[in-house]
Parts: C-alpha cells; structure tokens; sequence
C-alpha cells in the first residue's frame, strides 16, 4: 500500500512538474512573439523614416546641383549683360532700348 501511494504522489508532482515547466515555456513565447512584434514594428517605422531621409538627400543634392549650374551661369558673361540691362538699363554700344509708352 505505501508503494501504491507513493507512486501516485510521484504521478501527481510529476504532472504538476510538467504543468509548471509548460506554463513557463508557454510565458516565455508569449513574451518572445510580443517582444517580436514590437521590434517588427520598430523595424517598419524605422524603414519608412529611412525612404523618407533618402528621397531628402536626392532632392538636396538636386538642389545643389542646380545651384553649382547657377554658379557657373553668375560667372558668365551673358549673365552679367542681362543684369546690366535688366536691372541697372544699360545696352551694348550700337543697341537701341525700346521702353513702351504709358498711356496715362
């Protein structure tokens, strides 16, 4: 009889042995699939912050492209005659400056 007993002490620590080892594996997944989830996320968030810096530096370095081409259009010679008469009104020894008449 006591052998009797002991053997179903034995089963039921066993069993509740096994219980606890299978909650504490099923704990542990849960918390890996949250933590996965959470890092996924992260992932994604971080991913759409990188397209959005990427298409910045391409439209910055659009920027300074155009502005090294004004650069070298500032540098030049027709530039400087456009300004001359644009803005200052002066023209070129044999041009005549047409100004349209005001009908006030």
């Amino acid at each position: 009889m006591e052998g009797s007993r002991r053997k179903k002490r034995y089963k039921r620590q066993s069993k509740k042995v096994i219980l606890g080892i299978l909650l504490v594996v099923a704990l542990l997944g849960g918390a890996v699939m949250y933590k996965t989830r959470t890092l996924q996320a992260k992932d994604d968030r971080y991913a759409a912050r990188e397209e959005n810096i990427k298409s910045q530096i391409e439209s910055e370095e659009q920027k300074a492209s155009e502005l090294e081409e004004q650069e070298i259009y500032v540098k030049t010679k027709k530039y400087i005659e456009e300004i001359a008469k644009t803005k200052l009104g002066l023209v070129m020894p044999g041009e005549t400056l047409l100004k349209p008449k005001n009908n006030d």
